[in-house]
């Protein structure tokens, strides 16, 4: 009896924790998401104020005949011409360039984006893996010449079993954790940082930066490791387009030692073409490549082909873009999913700046 309640108490004790990290878990996610939503705010505010502090200056007074005095009516448009001109509504040029920008990964626009995928067929279940990316992307000015963009990417993922239960059973894994088991938490999160010079709108685009990985993983939702790399990206805008393209490479920096084809050797690159086609609507495509130098020849690669459909418009006075995607891996690694669903919704703030 003693032996049994002992057990108990221990199942019980592990229950509870487990309970306390995945709160834990929210927490830090609810934390970050928060602080991340204040500084798009802040840095709006702080755009709006600055605008309202320039207009709020007095305007010149011309300066008064000194041969004769003025007609009533000359003075009433004088008096006129002293007011403040309302503020005009955004014409359709300025609302497709600005749709343009929000295309551009190192443009002069905030966003808040909530990138939903829902990976299908994956692992020998052949079962959907739900994740979701917030990937806020901030720029800063450093100079006239030069901005800098900051990116952040929170991947939340609710892993499902990959294995069936008499699979689990027959290999010895329990049937609580991965891949038997199902977890919801936070994987590895990435900063990316790209240094842009000004450059003509009309011409080549280009940004270039470090990046980093960080242990910030549940317990089987990614590495253990801290990585760090490069990104790069670079882009052209003409006419109704923006196509270009983005890419990083991460290594292994630092944590727990593992064999050499563990450790961290991965490069994505993501093509981009758009395509807009007037009042806010856009055909897009913009798969994600990937490949993991450490695995063999015929395991490297997942190359997904696809398109998606977006449309940005504005819901009480804030813009706001969504975009549909279906993505079908050509070429994968075995057990990897056969392609993903994507729902994109993102937030945007313009920047302006002083140049």
């Amino acid at each position: 009896m003693q032996t049994n309640a002992i057990v108990s108490f221990s199942s019980l004790a592990g229950m509870a924790v487990a309970r306390a990290m995945t709160y834990r878990t929210i927490v830090r996610v609810g934390i970050l998401a928060a602080l991340l939503v204040m500084a798009l705010i802040i840095t709006t505010q702080a755009t709006v104020l600055a605008d309202k502090g320039a207009s709020a200056k007095p305007k010149a007074r011309a300066t008064p005949s000194t041969t004769t005095a003025q007609a009533p009516t000359n003075s009433v448009d004088q008096g006129a011409g002293e007011r403040a001109e309302p503020e005009h509504a955004p014409t359709r040029a300025e609302e497709e360039a600005f749709i343009k920008e929000s295309q551009n990964p190192i443009g002069n626009v905030a966003i808040l984006p909530f990138q939903n995928n829902w990976n299908y067929a994956a692992g020998p279940s052949k079962t959907t893996v739900w994740n979701m990316n917030i990937q806020p992307v901030v720029p800063f000015m450093l100079s006239p010449k030069a901005n800098l963009i900051e990116r952040v990417i929170t991947p939340v993922v609710n892993l499902t079993p990959l294995l069936q239960s008499q699979d689990c059973f027959a290999l010895g894994i329990t049937v609580s954790s991965p891949p038997c088991g199902a977890e919801l938490g936070i994987g590895n999160i990435q900063l990316q940082t790209f240094y842009a010079p000004k450059t003509n709108p009309n011409g080549f685009i280009w940004g270039v930066g470090p990046m980093f990985s960080f242990p910030t993983v549940s317990k089987h939702l990614g590495t253990q490791q801290f990585g760090g790399g490069i990104d790069a990206v670079g882009l052209v805008m003409p006419g109704h387009w923006v196509t270009g393209m983005l890419v990083t490479q991460r290594w292994y920096i630092a944590g727990p030692s593992s064999a050499a084809e563990n450790t961290l050797n991965q490069l994505q690159a993501q093509p981009f073409i758009n395509f807009n086609f007037g009042k806010g609507w856009a055909l897009s495509e913009a798969p994600l490549i990937t490949a993991n130098w450490n695995e063999p020849g015929n395991q490297k690669w997942t190359v997904p082909i696809g398109l998606q459909v977006g449309n940005t418009n504005t819901w009480l006075k804030l813009p706001m873009a969504y975009q549909l995607a279906y993505y079908g891996n050509i070429v994968r690694p075995q057990f990897a999913p056969y392609g993903l669903i994507r729902f994109n919704w993102a937030i945007l703030w313009p920047v302006k700046r002083g140049y």
